[in-house]
């Protein structure tokens, strides 16, 4: 006899609530058995799926923030600051300008100067004109001037040596001072030759825009 034979009546010779049992435990046999070959290795294919794709979505989104960065440079005038700082240069510069405007109108200049010291020494008389000696301009830096800025003020240092008697001499240098301009001295000096002539030594101090040298 067979094995199968065997089998075949021994499950004849079971009872009804046995052949329902071993029936039952039989298919949960068989689902236990396809969750495990079939539905897990899903359920685990699912998951990696599912994985796969939250990963991509971040990366998706962390794309999508850096094109949405590179659209705001882009959009960024990116000479903005450069034309600002020349801005802000250019309104330094004017500013300066201005400052060095309303300083030399203070000031007199050298071809100024010369017409005027002209004027004055030839309507007083008895003053005569000795000698000018004039030194090498200094350029003059205001505050706020970088050291590789143009030069745009000098300063102009003159010794005028007049002669002529006492009282000549007075009204002369008196008339200097009453010029609407900052006629600046540093040195004064004043010798009687042979009285009554004497001779006045002025170390004058001028600012002007020009670089050359005062000449009468």
């Amino acid at each position: 006899m067979s094995q199968w034979q065997l089998l075949s009546d021994r499950f004849s010779q079971l009872q009804r609530r046995e052949k329902s049992l071993l029936f039952f435990g039989s298919l949960l046999l068989l689902l236990w058995l396809s969750v495990i070959y079939v539905l897990e290795p899903l359920w685990h294919q699912t998951k990696q799926t599912r994985a796969l794709q939250l990963k991509t979505s971040q990366q998706l989104q962390g794309a999508e923030q850096q094109a949405e960065v590179l659209l705001a440079q882009l959009s960024t005038d990116l000479n903005q600051d450069y034309r600002e700082r020349i801005s802000n240069l250019e309104q330094q510069q004017q500013q300066l300008n201005e400052r060095i405007r309303q300083s030399a109108s203070y000031f007199i200049g050298a071809e100024q100067m010369v017409t005027l010291l002209r004027n004055i020494l030839q309507s007083s008389k008895g003053v005569q004109v000795k000698s000018l000696l004039t030194s090498v301009p200094k350029a003059v830096r205001l505050q706020g001037q970088q050291p590789d800025d143009p030069v745009m003020l000098f300063q102009h240092t003159t010794t005028l040596v007049i002669g002529g008697g006492y009282t000549d001499l007075f009204r002369a240098l008196q008339r200097m001072e009453q010029l609407p301009w900052l006629l600046n001295w540093s040195a004064l000096d004043y010798q009687v030759v042979e009285y009554p002539q004497a001779e006045l030594t002025l170390t004058l101090i001028t600012v002007s825009e020009y670089e050359d040298f005062i000449r009468l």
